[in-house]
């Protein structure tokens, strides 16, 4: 029997994606790396571990404390968001709406940043393409980039849906 599992993370939720992850615990896999948009198990003891995800940007050692106090692990430190692991008898953990709103807006900036350097790159490569240089390889980065840049834009709109729907939601 294999020693490791790789799953996918397509889920509408956030909090579906964690369930999926309790019950794949309680079969014995259990939570090692993510991976873009796969997540790698290990196989291990069959527990009813617990899987919260934490909207926290400022994520530090004194918070990665109260959590391990509260009986809850850190399996996953993102930039966005923190994955947590607690054993059956953790503290239950609470998460408002506002801080994953702010990670939606986050989510958002980041990838406008993105979105906006892929566009200048594309501009640029146009311009050299036109005025300096026309080549087939120039015409692929300029392809590549600007494809790249609306791609990204799409997965904002999406993103700006999502957060405009937690903003209507009441506590």
């Amino acid at each position: 029997m294999s020693k490791y599992k790789v799953i996918h993370t397509f889920a509408l939720t956030n909090k579906r994606l964690m369930r999926r992850l309790e019950r794949y615990s309680a079969k014995g896999w259990h939570f090692k790396k993510f991976l873009g948009f796969l997540i790698l198990l290990e196989k291990g003891e069959r527990t009813d571990y617990k899987y919260e995800l934490v909207y926290d940007k400022k994520f530090n050692a004194e918070r990665e404390d109260f959590y391990k106090f509260n009986g809850w692990e850190v399996v996953r430190n993102g930039i966005f968001w923190q994955i947590l692991r607690g054993e059956p008898t953790a503290t239950t953990l609470y998460t408002d709406n506002l801080s994953e709103e702010y990670m939606w807006l986050y989510r958002i900036r980041f990838n406008a940043k993105i979105m906006l350097g892929c566009f200048f790159i594309a501009l640029v490569a146009h311009i050299i393409n036109e005025f300096l240089m026309a080549s087939e390889v120039i015409d692929f980065i300029l392809g590549m980039f600007f494809g790249f840049g609306l791609g990204l834009g799409a997965v904002n709109i999406a993103f700006f849906i999502k957060y405009l729907f937690l903003k209507r939601r009441k506590d």
